[in-house]
Parts: structure tokens; C-alpha cells; sequence
């Protein structure tokens, strides 16, 4: 760690009250000073600390000081945002080369934020993710997150909206006074909601006041935080909303190579027989990721929960024709015969 990040996070640390954190980056310090022999140095700040640490006062730690400044809705005094964190990595992630790349690139800036800023640079801080349900939105934000080892906040468009006139802008205007402060990945879950609601009980007039007052949000930001935006249904956003993002991802339904890829990693920890990943990878045609981890979880129960040791060719097929059956219910754009087994 760089002495300019480190003394950003000690500062940060006390600003928060968080004690926990502080004397970790104070830690750090030491031992960057010990390496450069700055022993006079050492010895007096080694001092602050222990004396710090006689001290009776009760500490906090980063999670008890987020929890009770976490914003809530005036209406009916329920949590705005739910914080998240996660251990995930890229190879969990099965899509294309170059969304891939633009998710590293994510990574990339905003660990180099400072380099960045020391040539009056920004980096890559307003993100939309879009495209069907299932398709990996949700876990790309977790691997930033973790890849980031920063925390998530998590908010559901449905959760900020109030039928009370204003009551929705000034939720909103909680939530981005919240994340200003400290490193997330800010997650706007159901983003389109604030489009899609215009039949609800809120007004045309209340709707557009919202939806400016969210422009002028992210324009204005200026934390440390990336804010991600995800919907699945991007033809109800508003053209202006498109414009106020840094990047632009869109996660499509898997091709064959990606859904034979997606059948092996989830089956990876389970005894398989004789299947032809081809086969499956084929007759499970615009399904998306999470569909096709159900089709294996599934499979996976049937044997835990029997007498069978493997997974087969059938158990398999008739998880996928259980997987097809719910999606006919759901939307019946799927129609599938059954095929042999090859």
C-alpha cells in the first residue's frame, strides 16, 4: 500500500469512526515506516497506539458504525439498502471475451484511482448492466466486489418507491448521501422500475420528478463508490439515462460453447455417466445461466436424495424438460420436443 492510499483509508477510518479499521491502516503504516528504519518514528507512533489501546472508551467496528447509519424510508422505517459482501472470483462468470475485459477494465481503474486522479483522470464510476433475466448482472456486481474487496449496497427500486408525493426523490437522495462515503459497489437492482411505474399509483408529473432528480444524482456524485444500474427490460429506460453512464454492458443469453461450459461447472462436483454435454448444451436453447444451474442442482438432489450414485443421461434429460416446462408456464416463447439420447 502507497503511503497516499494508506493515509486516504486512515482518514477515511476516522471520519467513519470506525476504530477496527484504523488500527489496521495504522498497522500498516508502522510496518511501511519499520522497512524504511524510520525507527524514532516507529517507537512514537508504537506508543500512540498502545496508549490508544489502555484506553476504556468502547470501540467500534466498521459493521456496528454502517448498520446504524444505514438509511431508512420515512414512510414505514424499513431499510433502503441491504450491504453484502462476497467471496467470488471472474471464473465464476461464463460470458463473452470482451465483456470480460470491460468488467477487468472496471477493476483495473478503480484500483488505480490514484495514478488516475494524479493526472486528472476519472475513473470508470457509472456502470448499466442490462439484458435478460439470468444472465449473470447480478454475480458480475458480487465479482466487483469482490475482486474490489469492497462491500456491496444493495437497493431495490421497489423498496425506495412511495406513493407519497416526494417521499420516493427524497429516498433516493438518502441513499446517495449514504454511499458518498467509503469504497461500495452500489447495486440499483430493478433499475427499470422507475420507468415501468408510470401505471402505478404514482403520477406521470411524480415520475418524471424522480427520474430527474436520479439524473441529477449521478451527475453529481463525486464518492469513491461505482454505482451499477441493472434491468432487464432496457426498453423502458429513458434515453436521457442511457447517457449517464461511464460503460455499458449487455449480458445475452449463452451461445452452445457457453452453455456446455456452464452444464460443466455445475455438474463438476457431482459423479456423472455417459453425457454428452453437446447434447444438453443444444436442447437448452435460450436458457440462461441460472436456468441451467437449476437443471443441474436439481439433477444433483435426485441423487442425493435416493438410492442412485450417478447422474445419467435421463436424470439429466428430465431435469432439463422440468427446466422447459417452467419456463412454457412463465412466458411460453419455449417449445421444445423431447429428443434421444446421443
Amino acid at each position: 500500500m502507497n503511503s497516499g492510499e494508506a493515509y486516504r483509508k486512515l482518514f477515511t477510518a476516522f471520519k467513519e469512526g470506525d476504530d477496527e479499521d484504523f488500527m489496521r491502516v495504522s498497522r500498516e503504516i508502522i510496518k511501511d515506516e519499520q522497512s524504511k528504519y524510520n525507527n524514532k518514528l516507529v517507537d512514537d507512533l508504537q506508543k500512540i497506539l498502545d496508549i490508544d489501546k489502555s484506553s476504556p472508551r468502547k470501540r467500534s467496528t466498521k459493521k456496528d458504525t454502517i448498520i446504524n447509519n444505514i438509511p431508512r424510508d420515512a414512510e414505514k422505517g424499513l431499510p433502503l439498502l441491504e450491504i453484502k459482501t462476497f467471496k467470488k472470483d471472474f471464473s465464476d462468470l461464463i460470458i463473452e471475451k470482451d465483456k470480460k475485459k470491460i468488467l477487468g477494465r472496471i477493476v483495473l481503474e478503480n484500483k488505480k484511482l490514484e495514478i488516475l486522479s494524479s493526472h486528472s483522470l476519472e475513473p470508470i464510476k457509472k456502470v448499466l448492466f442490462y439484458g435478460p433475466l439470468g444472465c449473470g448482472k447480478t454475480l458480475a456486481a458480487e465479482i466487483l466486489c469482490s475482486d474490489l474487496s469492497y462491500p456491496m449496497a444493495y437497493i431495490r427500486f421497489d423498496g425506495l418507491v412511495s406513493s407519497y408525493l416526494g417521499a420516493t426523490a427524497a429516498n433516493l437522495r438518502k441513499v446517495f448521501s449514504f454511499v458518498e462515503n467509503g469504497n461500495w459497489v452500489v447495486f440499483f437492482d430493478e433499475f427499470d422500475l422507475i420507468g415501468a411505474e408510470r401505471d402505478s399509483s404514482l403520477d406521470h408529473g411524480e415520475i418524471r420528478r424522480v427520474v430527474n432528480s436520479f439524473l441529477q444524482m449521478i451527475d453529481n456524485f463525486k464518492g469513491n463508490s461505482i454505482l451499477i444500474a441493472a434491468t432487464n427490460h432496457q426498453h423502458l429506460l429513458d434515453s436521457a439515462l442511457w447517457r449517464r453512464f461511464d460503460e455499458v454492458v449487455y449480458f445475452d443469453l449463452p451461445d452452445k460453447a457457453a452453455r456446455k461450459s456452464i452444464f460443466k461447472k455445475y455438474l463438476l462436483s457431482a459423479r456423472t455417466r455417459g453425457i454428452n454435454l453437446d447434447y444438453f448444451a443444444e436442447i437448452s436453447e435460450k436458457m440462461s445461466p441460472s436456468d441451467i444451474e437449476a437443471i443441474c442442482l436439481r439433477s444433483i438432489k435426485e441423487i442425493t436424495l435416493s438410492s442412485k450414485k450417478l447422474i445419467t443421461p435421463q436424470i439429466l434429460e428430465s431435469s432439463t424438460q422440468e427446466q422447459l416446462r417452467k419456463l412454457n408456464h412463465k412466458n411460453g416463447s419455449i417449445v421444445r420436443d423431447n429428443g434421444d439420447f446421443t
